[in-house]
């Protein structure tokens, strides 16, 4: 098969993400796609009750891959991704958060070439990079971030739970084979668990590639959403691997200690 003929689809979850669907859209639709055709654009406005629709609906004037699934009542993400997964013929799929933006032109290309050059890989992911604040916390979460995400990356060559924060890009052959149980909490980590389930060699961080997301800007922000991933996100991948997936899901305290003392040096103001 040519390379030009892999297609990809797109899948953007967006319960009430008027404030953020329009720049997400507008970086996708700013890659430049040498290896994969941009086949489609699912949204999936699941019981939204904002303006995500109305400014998706615009969009979709203009790019006619755009389709648009909606509910009227929240079923959940999970739900919502294992119909696109069963309707879905494309060669690749990509699922990713809409309160993120791609940066640059090529990452999704980057991820999409990856996957073509080694028949190994189940799903990639892109590197992440916190956004810039204007104000105290918020800059202190940003720096919080770099450091985690810099040891995240070190951790077992990228290859850990914290590395599929919010984009998922996998092959037919994989997200065909499975389908996330009911009541499924953290979808991201269920597909990387999956991925590596059966080869240790599932999964790769594309570095190259980046997405860029908001930091939490006052300290109620930032505490639910430490306590959704490190105790939520972590009880629900133990419910369905077991404790033996932990190592993965537990970054060592040396590589978390040389990252903080790297960005120290960078920003010793935010890291005291």
């Amino acid at each position: 098969i040519p390379e030009m003929a892999l297609g990809l689809t797109v899948i953007i979850p967006a319960y009430n993400e008027e404030k953020n669907i329009a720049n997400l859209l507008d970086s996708i639709y700013d890659q430049v796609y040498q290896s994969v055709r941009l086949k489609q654009v699912v949204i999936i406005c699941d019981g939204c009750s904002d303006n995500t629709i109305k400014i998706v609906k615009r969009y979709k004037k203009h790019y006619l891959n755009i389709k648009i699934v909606t509910s009227s009542h929240r079923s959940g993400k999970a739900s919502a991704l294992n119909k696109i997964y069963d309707l879905s013929n494309s060669d690749y799929l990509m699922t990713i958060d809409a309160d993120v933006v791609f940066m640059g032109k090529k990452s999704i290309d980057k991820m999409a070439k990856a996957m073509i050059n080694n028949s190994r890989l189940n799903m990639v992911g892109p590197s992440h990079m916190p956004t810039t604040s204007h104000t105290l916390f918020g800059n202190l979460s940003r720096v919080s971030a770099l450091l985690f995400l810099d040891a995240v990356s070190q951790y077992n060559h990228g290859s850990n739970f914290y590395s599929c924060m919010s984009v998922e890009f996998m092959r037919k052959s994989f997200y065909k084979s499975y389908r996330f149980p009911a009541g499924t909490i953290a979808d991201q980590c269920y597909a990387y668990g999956q991925s590596i389930k059966n080869n240790h060699h599932g999964f790769k961080l594309i570095k190259g590639a980046l997405v860029i997301f908001g930091v939490a800007q006052t300290f109620h922000d930032w505490r639910v959403l430490s306590v959704r991933s490190t105790i939520g996100d972590k009880s629900d991948t133990i419910k369905h691997f077991g404790n033996s997936v932990l190592p993965l899901y537990t970054i060592p305290r040396e590589l978390l200690i040389r990252s903080t003392l790297k960005w120290l040096l960078k920003s010793p103001i935010y890291c005291v």
